[in-house]
């Protein structure tokens, strides 16, 4: 718990590209209303078989699946494409200025599905906003929501996917009107 409010705010309850598109909308109401944002979000290609994750701070496109042949029936997910998203994640929370990194921030993680619960996929990531101490907003799977019960813990409230439950536990952290002018300090510029 970060004062009275869950650290993380947990959606469940809707399909994947309308959860998606409300954390990509989430990062927008976050930064507009002063946040640093970092994180990952999903984004589906034209088409609908090709899924990338979105890195919030660089921008990055990481590409989740890969084309295993006509007639495949095994599971597309790319590890690799993943374990470089987590990895993008990890970096720009650590490269937060110690001081100012709970002050303003929100990490924004698309979702704790089955890789997570295996312990693979953005739980690295999950760890680092932790640590830093960051309220991270994601979505849970359904399928998942006993591993996620015992991956979070207290730290985890659930809310519906309703852009009101997202707008009221940003409200509820205590807005980012404590964001030191280092936060507002390009990535690049500040790990060197």
């Amino acid at each position: 718990m970060m004062g009275d409010v869950a650290q993380i705010l947990a959606l469940t309850g809707s399909d994947r590209e309308t959860i998606q598109a409300l954390l990509g909308h989430a990062a927008r109401d976050f930064r507009a209303a002063g946040y640093h944002v970092v994180g990952v979000v999903e984004e589906m290609l034209p088409g609908g078989t090709d899924v990338l994750l979105r890195d919030l701070v660089s921008g990055a496109q990481y590409k989740l699946t890969q084309d295993l042949g006509p007639g495949s029936a095994g599971c597309s997910l790319d590890p690799a494409g993943l374990a470089a998203a987590c990895a993008g994640v990890e970096e720009a929370i650590s490269a937060l200025d110690g001081a100012s990194a709970g002050k303003g921030t929100v990490v924004i993680l698309s979702k704790f599905g089955r890789q997570e619960a295996e312990g693979r996929g953005l739980t690295h990531a999950f760890h680092a906003a932790v640590a830093a101490e960051l309220p991270i907003l994601t979505s849970v799977s359904p399928v998942v929501v006993a591993a996620w019960e015992g991956f979070a813990g207290e730290l985890s409230s659930f809310a519906p996917v309703e852009p009101e439950a997202v707008t009221g536990w940003r409200e509820r952290l205590g807005g980012a009107d404590a964001v030191l002018e280092t936060e507002q300090i390009p990535l690049e510029r500040r790990a060197g």
